[in-house]
């Protein structure tokens, strides 16, 4: 009996560019001869393994190509066996839409585009809208940002060190050798290979070395100058912004993970998706959050396991209903939102982001006690040295370190050998008296003096238990520079620890960690004004930090609080705020 063939496959179709250069590209087509809707993946990861293209990316391809779709597949510029040069980002708006328009004049196709993939494949797509392409009615980009400076390699000034240097160690070092031999002087590229041997046996001294920017990471990897250019770092130039998505009526489906590290690009993906539908009942765009890290799809995260329901989305059959919706005119069925709960372990759904029942609860430090409350604790301070040469490690949180695709450092992970450090400031509530749940943006305002001129101000919400293991469940940084006040001078200064949600049972206990460090997730501020990126250690200078309590200086943590849950957060949350 012969089995019935349902695709038709083929290989490195030359796809030419607007400036010659030709990108290779797999197809995948229906059996039988027809116009179809394309379903297009630009990536940097190799066209043809099915772990990237497929698996990551959450679409079945014998499933899609049996419900009418065809499947093109592309290495960008510069990567495996297309031609040019890899820059990220740099040209893939104008090859993206150049692709679209190839798929468009081809027989195949019905006129209609549609773009799936996951991290820097969600990247193309994103950049693909600022060209606003004729055809392209439909992304669906998981795991990835809206930006590609501030939220991908960079969070509130700081340096997304670990990620950014594993990027290269794992995913793009060896291949831009590889695709640079003919150019490269073998000198330059004997080295080049030497470095990047030495990167992958131990990628944490790669973390530790300085200077980060050097020759030797330069030649393997010549964008990294401009990731690591300090004007780049403190915010004084954005390497793409992403106006252009509210200029386009492309529907989108965006996938995020609690405890991956492009979160917060993410949901601000799309809060400006869904901000050009405002007073549409029928919007296109949907959001799904689950518990995933960036490399681990799974039910079990950091210390945590979740259950099976954490993996209980079917996201190939979510992207393929929302492709049917955006590309066939069919009704979606599903809400606009659905996030998954830590805590309780479980699914829910909600008519908008942020979610309309969610008010702002604060929670005050007080600093004679170490604790959180209800109101201004006394007036006091408390204090602790940053010493760069001795940062505060880097312990579970979104996080892209070795051991990525089994979440071995990411996610919520205990914290006693962080709470023991004398240079970090630890603020614990009372028991919770009833369970909360916390859904939404996450942020400390706080009452701080240093005696640098710059430093890096961290904090950490954790989730205690009764037998008092502290669980990492969201935290961020912001990189601070002393305005006009003395060093002594208490400043107001807010950090944007990100989005959560978690169930807080009752008996449980809020804990807000505090220090100037978050190594090597993070790159070290030496304290000094020398750039981090230029820095040595002869560069690096201790700071006391101080951080203050009081009604004048009210140092609280904000929790976005779900009232249906919780109805006297409604209450507390007139509080100050």
């Amino acid at each position: 009996m012969t089995k019935q063939t349902t695709f038709r496959l083929i290989d490195n179709v030359d796809v030419v560019m607007r400036d010659g250069v030709i990108l290779k590209t797999d197809l995948w087509l229906p059996a039988t001869e027809g116009a179809w809707p394309v379903l297009l993946q630009r990536t940097p990861y190799r066209k043809d393994a099915p772990f990237g293209s497929q698996y990551i990316s959450a679409l079945e391809f014998q499933t899609a190509l049996r419900r009418g779709y065809a499947i093109a597949i592309q290495d960008t510029r510069g990567r495996y066996q297309s031609d040019g040069e890899f820059v990220p980002f740099e040209f893939e708006g104008r090859d993206g839409a150049d692709t679209i328009e190839w798929l468009r004049r081809q027989p195949f196709c019905n006129g209609k585009v549609g773009m799936f993939g996951a991290s820097y494949v969600g990247a193309t797509q994103v950049l693909a809208l600022s060209e606003n392409p004729a055809g392209l009615k439909a992304i669906a980009p998981q795991l990835t940002t809206a930006r590609h400076g501030e939220t991908w390699m960079y969070r509130g000034g700081a340096l997304e060190l670990a990620f950014l240097l594993l990027w290269v160690i794992e995913a793009l070092g060896a291949d831009h050798i590889l695709h640079r031999t003919a150019v490269m002087p073998p000198d330059v590229r004997e080295r080049s290979q030497a470095f990047l041997e030495r990167l992958q046996q131990d990628p944490f001294a790669a973390f530790a070395r300085l200077p980060i920017l050097n020759e030797a990471i330069a030649e393997l990897a010549p964008y990294v100058r401009d990731w690591f250019d300090p004007r780049a770092i403190w915010g004084e130039s954005e390497l793409f912004s992403p106006d252009w998505v509210e200029a386009n009526e492309t529907a989108m489906l965006v996938v995020a993970g609690w405890n991956d590290i492009f979160l917060e690009g993410s949901i601000e993906l799309f809060e400006k998706a869904k901000s050009r539908w405002t007073g549409q009942s029928d919007m296109p765009d949907r959001l799904i959050i689950g518990p995933w890290s960036h490399g681990n799809p799974s039910d079990w995260q950091g210390g945590e396991w979740l259950g099976y329901g954490a993996s209980a989305v079917d996201l190939p059959e979510e992207n393929l209903a929302f492709f049917d919706s955006a590309l066939r005119d069919r009704q979606q069925d599903s809400p606009t939102v659905r996030y998954f709960r830590s805590g309780s372990n479980s699914w829910h759904a909600a008519p908008d982001w942020p979610l309309p029942d969610m008010v702002a609860v604060p929670h005050f430090l007080d600093c004679s006690r170490a604790t959180l409350g209800s109101s201004p604790g006394a007036k006091a301070s408390a204090s602790y040295v940053s010493d760069p040469s001795m940062p505060v490690p880097t312990i579970g949180g979104a996080t892209f370190l070795p051991g990525l695709l089994l979440g071995r450092n990411s996610g919520p992970l205990d914290q006693a050998p962080i709470e023991i450090r004398d240079d970090v400031l630890v603020f614990t509530g009372q028991p919770l008296r009833d369970d909360i749940e916390v859904t939404g943006l996450v942020t400390a305002c706080l009452w701080v003096a240093s005696s640098a001129t710059t430093c890096d101000w961290t904090a950490k919400l954790c989730d205690v238990a009764p037998d008092d293991r502290s669980l990492a469940i969201v935290d961020g940084i912001i990189r601070w520079k002393r305005g006009s006040e003395a060093g002594d001078d208490p400043a107001e200064l807010t950090i944007r620890l990100g989005h959560a949600s978690r169930l807080f049972k009752k008996g449980h206990r809020l804990r807000l960690q505090i220090a100037s460090s978050n190594f090597p997730r993070f790159d070290r501020n030496p304290q000094s004004g020398v750039p981090s990126t230029l820095a040595r250690a002869s560069d690096f200078v201790p700071a006391r930090q101080r951080v203050f309590s009081g009604a004048a200086y009210p140092s609280r943590l904000i929790l976005p609080v779900v009232t249906a849950a919780y109805p006297e957060a409604r209450s507390l949350a007139g509080l100050r705020a």
